[in-house]
């Protein structure tokens, strides 16, 4: 089973459900959403490989969990390519692109907006991406940490470590569908959802998630502070089966999300702890 997105519409329904019933509490001082001067989004991944048993794991999911989920697997050829290699480190960073294996740096690329654009055609030629907002992609990537790091082990793989100031745009559709920074995400809301939504005349949602602490504004108005607790959520998630997965790397990310409903512009802003 597929279990990351059944935990994205458990946190998109409690996202909603707190619109519709908090809509018209007053507003209460909580952490802010503004705007850094110099946001920065931060992504580090652990990737760890056994060539001789030829499974893999990422940000602390099991070779079991990813293969649930539908990984891929990968073929002989690069089992053999791995198996050659002790570590490697992707890091993408200020305006570079640094590539180390067994602990010494390979390879260093530009990474600044003319080189990104030329990079974006380059892959486009052999994968097609789609139309991808360049003004939007380099808000994202100007100050982007961004570590992918492969390890030759049998060990369990290191949760991901994730700190979003940029708030990700999510849109719903008119019918539901749910996308993300312009991408289909082939997930609807259901129609009783979204009927939840146009009854409360919900028109967009700010959240801002940092470990747990969620700061919410509906349609401007700043909502009371929450605090989700991951060992009652473990409690829920074993009494109704909602099989959860383990919630380690959520818990220790932080990250915003601007959602829209219908037409309407996508929100931007960052946000602050």
């Amino acid at each position: 089973m597929n279990k990351t997105p059944v935990f994205i519409k458990l946190i998109l329904a409690v996202i909603l459900v707190l619109g519709v019933v908090l809509v018209n509490q007053p507003p209460m001082a909580t952490a802010e959403l503004a705007k850094q001067e110099e946001p920065t989004n931060l992504v580090h991944i652990d990737v760890t490989y056994d060539p001789g048993t030829k499974t893999y794991s990422v940000g602390g999911f099991s070779a079991e969990e990813l293969r649930q989920a539908g990984a891929p697997q990968f073929e002989d050829s690069v089992w053999q390519v791995l198996s050659l290699l002790n570590n490697a480190t992707l890091k993408i960073h200020d305006d570079l692109i640094d590539v180390y294996t067994d602990d010494n740096r390979l390879l260093s690329i530009a990474w600044d907006g003319p080189s990104r654009e030329i990079l974006l055609s380059l892959v486009n030629a052999y994968i097609e991406l789609g139309e991808i907002d360049m003004e939007r992609a380099e808000a994202w990537l100007d100050k982007a940490d961004i570590e992918i790091s492969l390890r030759k082990t049998k060990e369990l793989s290191e949760p991901l470590q994730i700190a979003l100031a940029t708030l990700v745009q999510v849109k719903v559709a008119d019918d539901g569908a749910l996308s993300v920074e312009g991408f289909p995400t082939g997930m609807s809301l259901t129609p009783e959802t979204l009927a939840l939504v146009d009854a409360a005349n919900v028109e967009n949602l700010k959240l801002c998630w940092n470990k747990g602490v969620i700061d919410l504004q509906v349609n401007g108005q700043m909502l009371p502070q929450a605090t989700l607790y991951q060992g009652g959520l473990n409690v829920l998630d074993k009494a109704f089966g909602l099989n959860l997965g383990d919630l380690t790397a959520i818990f220790g990310s932080s990250f915003g999300a601007g959602l829209v409903v219908g037409d309407a512009d996508p929100l931007t802003g960052e946000c602050v702890p």
